[in-house]
């Protein structure tokens, strides 16, 4: 009698603390109702990593899948702008399967990184449930967690966050300056004959910061057509080595 009182008590207590997990996240709770995302999850650091995991595994996903329906649906005969891709454009534009001409000569390379971006999305999707669902609430609680706990009132925490998010930010820029210059290229419209995969010569990179910030004090009206109006290649690369070092320096 004894052993059964104990284990019904056990089991008592659990659902208490369960029901006081759900309040918590309900909008009495919480004061934030379920259209407000992940403002719910503003004290508990755990599943705020995990709605943010199982995010990117949903654009990663979304990127791989779309990339593998654009490829599949690619037909050769007509431009690629007539066909109403998104996808397939900008890895053109990174020289992957494009040649002389704008021509694309193979969807391999299209084919891959969508299906790298699945793999990808798998991963990150797991990450997003385990930490949803199964996951510690808060990971200041936990001692593998605790580097990666943060807490609203703690600025130096969220401004480690924010620089974080800065060197992605920068990597990513200069990954693109890095292709251009050293990885083989990119398409660039304006090459002779109709536009063609060209490498970028370091030497040739404008990184004078006038060259650079001239457009961005354009009008985005009319023919000035502000950043947008970048027309070579070497202004692109520099605009971009120019920003992966202030967001790294940031």
């Amino acid at each position: 009698f004894f052993v059964t009182h104990l284990f019904y008590i056990n089991i008592i207590f659990k659902i208490r603390i369960n029901s006081n997990l759900v309040a918590q996240r309900s909008l009495l709770g919480s004061k934030y109702s379920w259209w407000s995302g992940n403002g719910r999850f503003i004290s508990l650091s755990g599943k705020y990593l995990g709605a943010h995991i199982a995010h990117a595994g949903l654009i990663t996903l979304w990127a791989g899948a779309m990339s593998l329906f654009e490829a599949a649906h690619y037909v050769s005969e007509k431009p690629i702008y007539e066909q109403g891709f998104i996808l397939l454009p900008h890895m053109a534009a990174l020289s992957f399967g494009v040649g002389p001409g704008g021509e694309i000569y193979s969807t391999y390379p299209f084919f891959v990184i969508g299906v790298l971006h699945i793999i990808a999305s798998g991963v990150l999707g797991l990450g997003g449930i385990y930490h949803s669902i199964f996951g510690p609430e808060r990971l200041e609680e936990t001692s593998l967690g605790t580097p990666f706990a943060f807490s609203w009132q703690d600025r130096d925490k969220v401004s480690t966050i924010l620089g974080a998010h800065l060197i992605a930010l920068g990597l990513g820029s200069i990954l693109l300056y890095a292709k251009g210059v050293y990885f083989g290229g990119l398409y660039d419209p304006l090459s002779s004959g109709g536009g063609d995969v060209r490498v970028v010569k370091e030497t040739l990179v404008s990184l004078n910061p006038y060259s650079v910030a001239k457009y961005l004090v354009r009008a985005p009206f009319g023919n000035e057509g502000w950043i947008i109006s970048i027309n070579n290649l070497e202004d692109l690369l520099g605009g971009h080595l120019w920003v992966g070092a202030i967001c790294l320096v940031g």
